[in-house]
């Protein structure tokens, strides 16, 4: 080969190396989120997992279930950057002046939670004297049971009524099979489980009018000031989540089937029916949802009627994302 040739394809070779380098993908950004429960509401995390939507705003995204570890203890270990919870954890930490986690995001402010009764329990008087399961100590459902029995029926907790705090969602059904309590608040999809075991729902929260800052992404205050771009491009993820929740039903129920392990198809498509007008399209966390929240907590905490709201919410991050329309783009 001549001189001349040689340097030709030298340059050619040379000229290609610029657009193949280009063209590389670009690695993903490993994300793990930690969520608290398995009710309809954090399925646009497990929809945003299973159909790989991460990958658009360059995370590699992961989710894992928090067990009985509650969710703000992974966020102080620093296991996790962010977690989905209710924003109960977040609240009482605040109350109690521990003030170094924010609310980013709020999927839902309805609670989508009942009370579900043996079939002789006839109205909230008969449950005088009864025990109610009430899921993990001090966590949302002790802390909505105790507001509703005591603002909305004038039943006082543990005078009136006794609690049980039973753990996981699952063992408050359980409990309430196997005659241990009288009662259990359930959230989906226990609470079509019960309905189905035959089971009388005696009050629903919704119907009350509750309203709280239920399904919440939560990160550390350091985290917001420091990774604003991965919250960012997380939170893209999660609002395309929900948008994949509410159009593709089939993509939904899939991710249904993988997480809330078990339960039959006519569980999971009330499921979906009952969760899928309560998701938000914009979940803006707001500060009038924690005034609601403080006020229903301070029944159990005084102090939360001297606690500012303001630094429990961080609402930049959302305003951002509808601000430049990526949620009208995401509906066109």
């Amino acid at each position: 080969m001549s001189l001349g040739k040689l340097l030709i394809e030298l340059l050619l070779g040379l000229a290609l190396l610029p657009a193949a380098t280009s063209s590389a993908a670009v690695p993903l950004e490993r994300l793990t989120v930690a969520y608290s429960n398995f009710t309809g509401t954090y399925a646009p995390l497990w929809v945003a997992v299973e159909e790989n939507l991460g990958a658009k705003y360059g995370l590699d995204l992961k989710a894992i279930y928090a067990g009985r570890i509650r969710p703000q203890q992974l966020l102080a270990t620093g296991e996790v950057p962010m977690v989905l919870a209710t924003a109960t954890g977040t609240i009482t930490s605040h109350i109690l002046g521990v003030k170094d986690h924010v609310l980013v995001a709020t999927i839902t402010n309805k609670v989508g939670t009942s009370l579900f009764v043996k079939p002789e329990i006839r109205s909230m008087e008969d449950l005088k004297g009864k025990t109610i399961a009430t899921g993990r100590p001090a966590a949302f459902l002790d802390a909505m049971v105790r507001y509703v029995l005591r603002s909305k029926f004038n039943l006082v907790p543990d005078r009136d009524v006794k609690l049980l705090p039973t753990g996981e969602p699952a063992l408050g059904l359980q409990a309430l099979e196997r005659g241990v309590v009288e009662a259990a608040a359930m959230s989906s999809p226990h609470m079509f489980i019960a309905r189905k075991a035959g089971f009388k729902e005696l009050v629903s929260f919704d119907k009350l009018g509750v309203e709280y800052p239920y399904t919440s992404v939560v990160v550390l205050r350091q985290t917001a000031l420091k990774n604003a771009d991965m919250i960012e491009r997380f939170l893209k993820t999660i609002v395309e989540g929900i948008h994949v929740f509410k159009t593709n039903k089939v993509k939904t129920l899939a991710a249904f089937k993988k997480y809330m392990k078990g339960a039959d198809d006519d569980i999971l498509e009330a499921t979906y029916q009952h969760t899928r007008d309560t998701l938000e399209d914009a979940p803006h966390p707001t500060i009038q949802s924690v005034k609601l929240a403080l006020d229903m907590l301070a029944l159990q905490y005084p102090q939360a009627k001297q606690t500012d709201p303001g630094p429990i919410v961080e609402p930049m991050f959302m305003k951002k994302i509808e601000d430049s329309g990526f949620i009208r783009a995401l509906k066109r």
